[in-house]
């Protein structure tokens, strides 16, 4: 079972689910949802079944995390990064998480040992940093028919990623929750493919 966690940063509550106690995978939900989805997909199941450890935590202004002062979203996972006494993790992220992915990975490489795009919306803001993260191995997840995140998002990070691979899975944006087995699979298969 996964553990519900409320922690501090500066002054300002922030909610996590974890699970497991393998090197990290930092997860990050689309707009329309909080932490508790990677809960109720199966997916933090899955990855520390795959023998690491999860976490799947509310970006500021969602959930239970306070919205805080910070600037951007990659400040705030910097903060929870040292907090938590994480050096250097996996970063995934759904929608607008999968943007703040990216955010995080070009402004802190050497903090990102794998990415896991699903999704990720305005890709374009981050083409002319791809340089930066592209010897990173890199999963991209998409519906064949998200009408959100067009593939171009997914072209642009293949075009700059030379270790970078692509799954489709089921036809919506959020096909995580079309096909959660399959999107577990190719997500944990990931994962061992960088352990290997």
């Amino acid at each position: 079972m996964s553990k519900e966690v409320n922690i501090d940063i500066d002054g300002y509550n922030v909610r996590y689910f974890e699970k497991g106690t393998g090197k990290p995978v930092v997860i990050l939900h689309g707009a329309s949802f909080n932490a508790e989805i990677w809960v109720k997909t199966g997916t933090l199941d899955a990855i520390a079944g795959s023998g690491w450890r999860p976490i799947s935590v509310d970006m500021p202004g969602f959930g239970k995390t306070e919205r805080g002062g910070y600037d951007t979203v990659a400040s705030f996972l910097d903060r929870l990064f040292g907090k938590l006494g994480i050096e250097k993790a996996v970063i995934a992220g759904a929608s607008l998480g999968g943007r703040e992915a990216l955010a995080f990975s070009v402004k802190y490489p050497q903090r990102v040992t794998g990415l896991v795009l699903v999704g990720a919306v305005s890709v374009w803001m981050y083409e002319d940093m791809l340089e930066r993260i592209k010897g990173v191995p890199a999963l991209l997840i998409w519906g064949s028919e998200d009408n959100i995140s067009p593939k171009e998002n997914y072209q642009i990070i293949m075009k700059h990623l030379t270790n970078s691979r692509l799954a489709i899975i089921g036809k919506i944006h959020p096909c995580y929750l079309e096909e959660p087995a399959k999107f577990n699979m190719e997500l944990t298969d990931f994962l061992k493919s960088i352990t290997a």
